[in-house]
């Protein structure tokens, strides 16, 4: 019998967190260059969020501590997600909405924000899409607005089979928390459905739509944070 919805979830988001908490995806660095590029940008001024794909925002959620966020929009697909992220986000002291829809639906009816932020999700996007992500995006950030990307990226020179191959050989070995079927659980989820481009590739796209990449710290040589600002 197959496992309802909500108990497939669960399961998943439980190995999600697992990884999240051992920063095996550098979490904790990126969460720190998150923090680093909102102060560089918005100082003391107050700023809106649009957060696509934002999960159960836990990883978030303690990174906008300490700004003064005027109102927080989350989009998701999954209505047990978003039911976390209402508890996650409960201690922000503005207006939030969370929305059930998919970040390009969510993003192309969303009104204009200071910050769009979109983390481990654009790489599920073909290179097409990810193209039209920007090209919305652009339309999408205020004046002074900043586009976050966290997510994983190829190397440069390096195509999509190798990058399967030698991310999921990395997170197997690395992952020593996990279960034998936690990690074939992600490493059948990473060959099936990630398609990373390398950053020169996103940037471009990005250019290509009038914003500009701005240097943050680069932790990893998969992960990353990528930064956008549209003058």
């Amino acid at each position: 019998m197959n496992e309802p919805a909500a108990v497939r979830f669960f399961h998943v988001w439980d190995t999600y967190a697992k990884v999240v908490a051992a920063n095996y995806m550098y979490h904790q660095e990126i969460g720190q260059a998150i923090k680093a590029a909102l102060r560089a940008r918005f100082g003391g001024r107050a700023f809106t969020v649009l957060d696509l794909g934002c999960g159960d925002a836990a990883t978030f959620a303690p990174l906008l501590e300490g700004f003064d966020v005027k109102n927080y929009l989350g989009a998701d697909l999954s209505e047990a997600a978003l039911a976390l992220a209402r508890q996650n986000l409960s201690g922000l002291a503005c207006p939030v909405v969370l929305t059930q829809a998919d970040l390009m639906s969510e993003l192309e009816s969303a009104e204009p924000h200071d910050l769009i932020y979109v983390s481990f999700a654009l790489h599920h996007l073909t290179t097409a899409q990810k193209a039209e992500f920007f090209r919305v995006a652009a339309q999408k950030l205020a004046p002074g607005g900043l586009l976050l990307v966290a997510d994983v990226v190829r190397e440069e020179g390096q195509n999509l089979p190798d990058y399967l191959e030698g991310y999921t050989n990395y997170l197997t070995e690395v992952m020593v928390t996990l279960e034998p079927s936690e990690r074939e659980a992600i490493r059948e989820h990473i060959t099936g459905f990630d398609l990373p481009e390398p950053c020169s590739v996103l940037q471009k796209q990005a250019e290509d739509r009038g914003l500009r990449m701005l240097d943050v710290a680069a932790p990893h040589k998969w992960h990353r944070l990528l930064a956008f600002a549209k003058a």
